[in-house]
């Protein structure tokens, strides 16, 4: 079965636009196999199912346990959103529950580290439908209580996915078409990289991708093959 991960930023699901931009390019992956759509919580803060939005929700009195809860709901929201959508283009598409997802890890809730992967759950989804959706950003622990992975879990998420399913690479989509040297939006003469090493990627500090992700994916030879949501340029492939 050909599977290719996909994963989406907030800011590439932020709206209905946004959203029918990244589903253009589900639609092109799905004509050789099947899809894993990786989803972020929409938008910004101050938007509304944002992460630092609902993070601003909750009393500073929640347990590490009860606050992980609460910043899930983004991912939760997202993919149901997400797969309703695809759905209403004429794509089998499904929603994956957090317990059917496969990551494990241990109960430090707001910063998880990964004990263990579990593929049955994705394969048996991946085998009934076109599009199985995602969360990104939230596990398990082994008690089934819903944990997080911190900042750039989402871009994490995406690269276990791939590990879990034995694939070498992934697609990461983004409000940028590239890796630049800078922020193209701040400096016009920015440079765009091709390609990349994973050494050099981390050398960038670059805030396109978070560095737990390009170093997971360097550890388990993972090549992440950065794209723009709203561009069909080839990005940026890291290896």
């Amino acid at each position: 079965m050909d599977v290719k991960v996909m994963k989406f930023g907030g800011t590439s699901l932020s709206d209905r636009q946004a959203r029918q931009a990244a589903y253009r390019h589900v639609q092109r992956e799905l004509k050789a196999g099947k899809v894993l759509v990786v989803v972020s919580a929409m938008g910004r803060c101050p938007e509304p199912y944002a992460t630092d939005t609902l993070l601003k929700l909750g009393s500073p009195l929640l347990s590490p346990q009860e606050k992980a809860r609460l910043l899930s709901l983004g991912e939760l929201l997202s993919s149901l959103r997400v797969s309703g959508e695809l759905l209403e283009a004429g794509i089998d598409a499904y929603a994956l529950p957090i317990h059917q997802s496969g990551i494990i890890t241990d109960s430090r809730y707001d910063y998880a580290h990964v004990c263990a992967l579990h593929a049955q759950g994705v394969q048996e989804a991946l085998a009934q439908h076109e599009a199985v959706v995602a969360c990104g950003f939230i596990a398990n622990d082994e008690q089934g209580n819903v944990t997080t992975l911190g900042r750039g879990g989402s871009d994490f998420s995406a690269v276990l996915f791939a590990q879990m399913l034995q694939l070498p690479e992934v697609d990461i989509y983004t409000d940028v078409d590239a890796v630049y040297s800078v922020d193209p939006r701040v400096d016009p003469t920015a440079f765009r990289h091709e390609r990349l090493s994973y050494e050099e990627m981390l050398r960038l500090h670059s805030r396109v991708l978070h560095e737990r992700c390009v170093r997971y994916a360097r550890a388990h030879q993972i090549r992440i093959h950065l794209r723009g949501t709203f561009s069909d340029a080839q990005g940026t492939l890291i290896s």
